[in-house]
């Protein structure tokens, strides 16, 4: 794995630590667990999808799947697990738009890394 320094202002409780880079997974964070940005504790009270591209020693970074589109997201690695078979298979049902109009669907393995796109025809 290549490390990356991860430089940017933490929040409060976080460590600024190195983080290093991971082919980028699909997991879920437990519902009314933390999620910590330079913003505060963005955190769902539901279990949600989170995007996770980097990690450190406690923590997973990344964004949620949905949502305002905070970058660097900090999830305490407790709080997080990786999504079951009927989680996989919902969200290889799924098709991602913008403003209506579908542009493709991804697709996951049951691990939830991305294995492909097939575009709308």
């Amino acid at each position: 794995m290549n490390k990356e320094i991860y430089s940017r202002k933490t929040p409060k409780g976080v460590n600024n630590t190195p983080a290093f880079k991971l082919k980028a997974r699909v997991m879920v964070l437990k519902g009314g667990s933390d999620a910590l940005h330079l913003m505060g504790n963005i955190g769902r009270q539901e279990d949600d999808l989170i995007n996770v591209v980097a990690e450190d020693g406690n923590y997973y970074i990344g964004t949620f799947c949905e949502g305002f589109g905070f970058f660097d997201v900090h999830f305490l690695k407790e709080n997080v697990r990786p999504m079951n078979k009927e989680e996989v298979e919902k969200l290889n049902r799924t098709y991602h738009t913008i403003n209506g109009r579908v542009l493709g669907k991804n697709h996951y393995n049951p691990d939830g890394y991305w294995i492909g796109n097939q575009e709308s025809n």
